[in-house]
C-alpha cells in the first residue's frame, strides 16, 4: 500500500471489500477493491486476473477506468475511479425515475455495451447494483466478474452467470446465449427504473424462471409510446428477434444521445458482434 491511503469501507460483497481510497500526495480520490486469495481456487484466481486484464484495456466514459491493480500476500487490489454512488440506491431511496432521466441513462448503458460488444466482450451480470453515478449525473459499467472476452470461435456460452431478474429467457433456461442476453437485462433494468419493479418479480427462483419464460411484459400507461416500443424490442423472449445492433443505435427513444467510442481496447479479437455503422 506504498501509493493510497485507505479510507472508509464503502461496499462489501462476495468477493471481497471495497474502499474509498486517496492516492499519496496528491488530491486523487479512488475505490479500492480488496479481494482475498485465501480459500479461492486456482481457476477463481484465473478469472480475476482475466477481469483485471479485460479491465485494463477499457476506456470508454461510461465504463470505470481501472488504473492501477496489484498484489499483496494475501489480496489481489484492484483500483479503480472512485463515483458517488449505485443506481441501486436510488431505487431504493426513491422507487423510480422520470422518463427523461431513464432516457438519459439508457443511452449510457447503450454506449457503454456497444463498446464491449464491439470489443467481444460480454458483461453477463447486468443490475443496478453494478451501475455507478458518476459526479455531475452520469453512470459508469462497473464489475466485470463474469465478464468474458470471447475469441471468434465461441460465439455462443452456456454457462449460467449472473442476477435471475435480470437473466433472458435463454439464459435460464441454460440454452446457448450471446450478446442479445445483455441486451435483456438492459431492458429490464430500464423498465425497472421506469415503473419502480422489474418486469419479472417472483419470491422463489422456480417461479421466477417460469414468469421469464412464459409470462408477458405488463405496461403501464404512464410509459410513453416510444419507451415502450424500445423495451419490447429489448424484452423479446427470442434472442433472434430481440432489438440489438446497429438497429439499436438507431431506436428514436436514444439516437443520437448514444456516444460511439471506435479505438480499439488491447488486442484484436476478432470479429465484433456489432455490426459496422455506416459512415
Amino acid at each position: 500500500m506504498e501509493k493510497y491511503h485507505v479510507l472508509e469501507m464503502i461496499g462489501e460483497g462476495s468477493f471481497g471489500r471495497v474502499y474509498k481510497g486517496r492516492r499519496k500526495y496528491s488530491a486523487q480520490v479512488v475505490a479500492l477493491k480488496f479481494i482475498p486469495k485465501l480459500g479461492r481456487s486456482e481457476k477463481e484466481l484465473r478469472n480475476l486476473q482475466r477481469e483485471i486484464e479485460i479491465m485494463r484495456g477499457l476506456r470508454h466514459p461510461n465504463i470505470v477506468h481501472m488504473l492501477d491493480s496489484f498484489e499483496t500476500d494475501k489480496e489481489v487490489v484492484v483500483v479503480t475511479d472512485y463515483a458517488e454512488g449505485e443506481l441501486f440506491q436510488i431505487l431504493e431511496d426513491d422507487g423510480k425515475l422520470p422518463e427523461d432521466q431513464v432516457q438519459a441513462i439508457a443511452a449510457q448503458l447503450v454506449s457503454a455495451l456497444y463498446y464491449l460488444h464491439s470489443h467481444r466482450i460480454l458483461h453477463r451480470d447486468m443490475k443496478p447494483q453494478n451501475i455507478l453515478l458518476a459526479k455531475g449525473g452520469g453512470i459508469k459499467l462497473c464489475d466485470f466478474g463474469f465478464a468474458r472476452a470471447m475469441s471468434t470461435n465461441t460465439m455462443v456460452l452456456t454457462s449460467i452467470k449472473g442476477t435471475p431478474l435480470y437473466m433472458s429467457p435463454e439464459l435460464v433456461e441454460e440454452r446457448p446465449y450471446d450478446h442479445t442476453a445483455d441486451l435483456w437485462s438492459v431492458g429490464c433494468i430500464l423498465y425497472e427504473l421506469a415503473v419502480g419493479t422489474p418486469p419479472f418479480y417472483a419470491t422463489s427462483i422456480f417461479q421466477l424462471v417460469s414468469l421469464i419464460l412464459k409470462d408477458p411484459v405488463r405496461w403501464p400507461s404512464t410509459i410513453s409510446p416510444c419507451f415502450k416500443n424500445f423495451l419490447q424490442g429489448l424484452l423479446t423472449k427470442d434472442p433472434r428477434q430481440r432489438l440489438s445492433w446497429p438497429d439499436l443505435l438507431y431506436h428514436p427513444f436514444i439516437a443520437g444521445h448514444v456516444t460511439i467510442i471506435t479505438e480499439s481496447a488491447g488486442p484484436d479479437l476478432g470479429t465484433p458482434f456489432t455490426s459496422r455503422l455506416p459512415p
